[in-house]
Parts: C-alpha cells; structure tokens; sequence
C-alpha cells in the first residue's frame, strides 16, 4: 500500500483534508482534538482509483516538527497542505524545505479552505504558492484548489494524487527497514510496534533485529489497517505484534530490520546542502541530525571547503550509504539543512579525493554503493561493506575470506611487496625469500591479505613460507661454487661424514645448497651429498633379505649415530621396511 505524508502549516486544515479524503480522522489523542492541532503523528486509510491508499499526517505546529519529520522520511507521495485565506507561512516554509532537502520525488499541493476566499484572493494564494516552489523539487507539483467543507475539487486532489502515486519506485527488494514511530503493549500479545515499512518484506515468524540495541526477537504477528496479514512490504503501513521484547526496548527512533543488514555509527560522511532560507549551513548551533524516526544531537565539521561534512552524534544511530538526513538547529529553531550519508562508518580524517566516488554512487544500486566504498577504503570486510550500503556487495576487487581489497589496494600491496622482496634478496642472495610474516609486518597488512595477493600475483610467488621474485633462481656465484666443490670431495670420500653444523660451509650457503638438491637433509643435522643418497639406494640390494642396523651401518662404513636415522629416513621414503629388528627393501 502507498503512503502519502500530508505536511503544512498549523492548522490549514491537513487533519481535515485526510479526514474528508478517507472518512477517518487521524488524530489519535484527545489533546489533540481538544486544541484542534496535531501534535502527534496521525494515520488514515482509503481507497484511491482502485489503489488501497494510506496517509501519515504530520504535525504542523513548530513545537512539534520533530514529529514531523518522523512522518515523511517513508512516504511514496507529499501532500504539502496550503489554506488558501493565509497562504504560505513559516511552518509552510519549513515543511516545503525538509520535503526539499529529502528530495520527495512526488507530491501534491492542495490550495484548502477556498471556500473562504473569493477568486481573486484564491487566484493570488495560487500565484504565490507557484512563485514559492519555483527552484525546488516541489516546482512543477499540481495545485489543486479544494474545499473540504463543500467537497469542492476533492476528485480532482484524489486524480492527482493518484497519478502522483503511479511514479512510487518499487522498494520492496533488499533487507527489511522499518523505522519505529510508535510502541505498546497489548493485553495477551505484548509488545507492538508500528511504522511504514521502508524497503524490503517481512512475514509473520521472521528473526528480525531493533538498533540500536542489536536486540534479536521474531514477528509473532503482522497487522495491517485493522487486519492480520502474513505478509508486510515496503510501503505497508504495518504493526508488527514482537515476540519477546519488552516495551522499553522498543521505542520511537528504533529500526526494525534484517538481522545483521545495516550498522549503528555515532560518526559518518554526509553530503548536507543548506536549507534555502540559510545562505550556507550554519557552522555552529545547538544541531540535531534526524534519521527516519529517530533524531540525535550533534556537531558538524565542514571538510575541504565543500557541502560535506564529517557528522558526530551524540547519541549512535542506525545509518547507512545513501540515508537522507535533515540537520536541525534548536537553537534557531528551524531546519537548516539536509542531504544524504555518503560514508556510515567514516573516519576523523577524510582525504578530498574519497568525496566524488562517494557522491557519484549516491543514486546508484546497493552494489554500485559498494564498489565506491571499496574503492575509497581500500581494504574492507565483506559483511560491514553489506551493512554500511544496505545489503551491497562489490562486484570488483579480490577477496579473501570475509575480506575484500580494491584493485588499488592489490596494486599497491604487490608493489610494495615487490620492491621489498627486490631489496631481501640483494641482501641476503643465498636465502628462498623473505619469510611471510616479516613482509606482511613490514607493508603493516594481515598475512592472510598478503598471501591473497601474491596468489593473484605474477611478479612474485611464495614457496615454503617465504617469499621471492618469479625470476629468482638464488644462483650461486663463482667463488662459492667452488668453496662448495672443494667440500663435496671430502664429503664423498667416505659415508661416515661429520655433522651438519661441522661442515665447513657458511650457515646460507649449505642451506642454499639444501634447497638445490645438492645436499639432501636426512636429519637437522645430518646430510648426504645427492650422490651419496644415489649410490645408498642402489646399494640396498647388496644387503641380506632381511638386514639389521649393524649390517646397514658396516656395509656402508658409518657410525651408528648415522646409520639408524638414515634407515629412518629409507622407511619414511618408502625404500625400505621395518619389522622389528630387521628391514627389508621395498623397491
């Protein structure tokens, strides 16, 4: 079901209007009907064209506009409500400016209470309403003249309404969002809270969660102008019947939502224009930012010299990319500004260049959303990307795990990688590369980002934990070559060769020598030469069927401290088996 947000000045007949558009009357309190103003939100239902029709009518009274702007945050069409015998007024102003800075994207001006007027006077209310609206999204809007009282025009305001409706974009998909505007409980049922769903679905037994508490229940039922229904869509005024929440838990200014689909900030980027009535959005003032029904107080830093502005509030609110806002001064008691979040989670520094990505995806898909915010952050975590677009996900980028870096980011990553691991093996020429963590320390990333990166990678690769160039081959040079022949000699004169760390070779170049298979590791500190270990296999079957430690060890004229862990060594390989005391040979 649409819903229509009525706006005005007090007491030009709003109340009146929807009453006599639906046949019920919105105001809910008896102070209300005692005063004759609206100092609450009021709801009404009817059938327009065929088209099941709600209206949310706000308050027009001054004291009483942050209701108001509780009310016209989920509308589908504005109907901003003129008295033809007073014409534009203060509070005309500053509903016309917040429907402005939300940038409604249809509505209706009804021209009321013409049969108070003569022509003359209504053609002069008509002409100052039109000089009004001229350069805001209100211009074009249809002027209708109605009376409610007579009935005089009320088919034409129902036509035009309509018509208006018929340019409602369809927000049914994507994660739940509700903004709470009432909450009460019910005798048997508990705790009910109503408002007009925003964007997604619901259905009767959803988990859903309230923010800012993060606090999980499921819908128990789903009620709908006077019915059960099983099923709530954006757009549907709705009273959602709670499980297990308790009443204060559940206030005003909470958002309903799918669990996990949207963040609570006390600090974002946000694109604020000033209200026309200001020449610029004032740089101090007691501030108040509105987010659908919920308001907090706050201050403002301007950045760059530009219409953005870094937002602390007081008190932390469910937000996400692309939320239309309205700024608020208390003090000057009047709005002053409003625009659009560009960055939930933003940080206390902002460089200019992350300000037009940001604002050039504002009209895009939660997706398109997402992109500009990885392309601005670089490095992000897939499921706070989700909740700060309001369910995007980026379609570029790399990923690993739950989290995503912008191509830039790779680039950069692998270029610094790159230059590092060029400098390690200058330094140290013998070694494989520089070891992971000491390079992912050294970019200051996490190793699991880094080894994404060198997987994606074609200038470097990582083997065994560390890391080198594709091209490095860790030759050995002239000189070590040769301190390397002269001891493979010795080595090779008998199999009864001295330990690992009292061969004279330097620490890198025997483990150099290691990883090009010139030496084979039997143990940390044994080795053989390649042609040792060659010749012990092809020797294997010059002993018995079945031979002992002792045999092996005399065949071969080693020592005892040789012979077992080198036998070990054979089992591990699967040259030879044991059982028992004895080996047999396998192949």
């Amino acid at each position: 079901m649409p819903i229509i947000g009525t706006a005005g000045h007090v007491d030009h007949g709003k109340s009146t209007l929807v009453e006599a558009l639906t046949g019920r009357d919105p105001d809910r309190w008896a102070e209300e009907k005692e005063r004759g103003l609206t100092i609450d939100l009021g709801f009404a239902w009817t059938e327009i064209d065929g088209m099941d029709v709600g209206f949310v009518d706000v308050p027009g009274h001054e004291r009483f506009i942050k209701n108001m702007l509780a009310g016209v945050g989920a509308v589908d069409c504005a109907l901003l409500v003129v008295a033809a015998d007073s014409g534009w007024m203060p509070q005309t102003e500053e509903h016309a400016a917040v429907l402005h800075l939300l940038e409604a994207h249809s509505g209706v001006i009804a021209l009321t209470r013409i049969d108070l007027v003569d022509h003359d006077t209504l053609e002069l209310a008509t002409l100052e309403v039109l000089d009004e609206i001229e350069g805001t999204v209100l211009e074009g809007w249809p002027v209708v003249p109605v009376s409610a009282v007579t009935g005089t025009g009320m088919n034409d305001l129902a036509t035009a309404l309509a018509t208006a409706l018929g340019t409602a974009p369809d927000l049914s998909t994507g994660p739940l969002r509700m903004w709470i505007d009432r909450a009460f409980t019910v005798s048997g049922s508990g705790v009910v809270v109503t408002g007009t769903v925003a964007q997604g679905s619901m259905t009767t037994g959803d988990q859903i969660e309230i923010l800012p508490q993060g606090q999980t229940d499921k819908i128990r039922g789903l009620h709908h102008h006077d019915e059960d229904i099983g099923r709530a869509q954006a757009g549907s005024r709705t009273a959602i019947n709670l499980q297990s929440t308790r009443l204060e838990d559940a206030q005003r200014g909470n958002l309903v939502c799918t669990p996990g689909s949207i963040g609570v900030s006390g600090r974002f980027l946000a694109l604020i224009n000033a209200a026309r009535s200001f020449d610029g959005v004032p740089q101090r003032g007691a501030f108040h930012v509105h987010i659908g029904t919920a308001h907090s107080p706050a201050t403002i830093r301007r950045l760059h010299d530009t219409n953005k502005y870094l937002v602390t509030l007081e008190e932390p609110l469910p937000v996400a990319m692309g939320d239309r806002i309205i700024l608020r001064d208390a003090g000057r008691r009047s709005v002053v500004g409003g625009g659009r979040v560009l960055d939930p989670q933003s940080p206390r520094r902002v460089p200019e260049s992350a300000l037009a990505p940001l604002e050039s995806a504002l009209s895009s898909s939660p997706n398109e959303m997402a992109n500009a915010l990885l392309t601005v952050r670089g490095v992000a975590a897939i499921p706070e990307i989700f909740k700060a677009t309001g369910g995007g996900t980026p379609s570029t980028g790399l990923r690993s795990g739950d989290t995503i870096l912008s191509d830039v980011a790779v680039a950069d990553i692998e270029s610094r990688a790159e230059s590092i691991v060029e400098s390690y093996h200058a330094d140290h020429p013998l070694r494989p590369g520089i070891p992971s963590p000491e390079l992912a320390t050294q970019i200051g990333t996490e190793l699991h980002i880094l080894d994404a990166v060198i997987a994606n990678s074609e200038a470097i690769r990582a083997s065994k934990g560390a890391v080198h160039l594709a091209t490095f081959e860790g030759t050995l040079m002239p000189d070590q070559e040769a301190e390397w022949l002269s001891v493979q000699a010795s080595l090779e004169s008998s199999f009864d060769v001295p330990r690992m760390s009292a061969i004279d070779l330097p620490d890198e170049l025997l483990h150099a020598l290691i990883r090009r298979g010139d030496l084979i590791q039997i143990t940390p500190d044994l080795v053989f030469t390649r042609s040792q270990t060659e010749d012990i296999h092809a020797r294997l079957t010059d002993l018995p069927s079945e031979f002992s430690v002792a045999q092996f060890r005399d065949e071969f004229g080693m020592t005892r401290r040789q012979a077992v862990p080198t036998l070990e060594w054979l089992d591990r390989t699967g040259w030879t088996r044991r059982s028992g005391d004895v080996r047999t040979v396998r192949r």
